[in-house]
């Protein structure tokens, strides 16, 4: 999935505005996504960049996550299926 689609869909699934989105994916840029206190490091960017409370930012994590996982588990399915459509 490139970084267009995944903000769309971040929008789609989230209801926040491109340009929110476009910083939630900088912030998942800036930060290795698997480790044990990654999540709370990126939780935590999100607060602070966006302004947003703790429970907001889990939700928007979380939604990340899930768009992430489904676009790694569709390319496994189809190694050789061009992501792009």
């Amino acid at each position: 999935m490139n970084k267009e689609k995944f903000i769309k869909e971040l929008e789609n699934v989230t209801g926040l505005d491109n340009n929110k989105c476009t910083i939630i994916n900088s912030i998942l840029e800036d930060h290795f996504l698997l480790g044990k206190g990654n999540k709370e490091k990126i939780i935590n960017d999100i607060i602070l960049k966006l302004q947003m409370d703790n429970e907001q930012a889990e939700k928007i994590y979380e939604s990340a996550m899930s768009i992430i996982g489904t676009g790694i588990k569709d390319k496994l399915k189809h190694p050789f299926k061009s992501q792009d459509s």
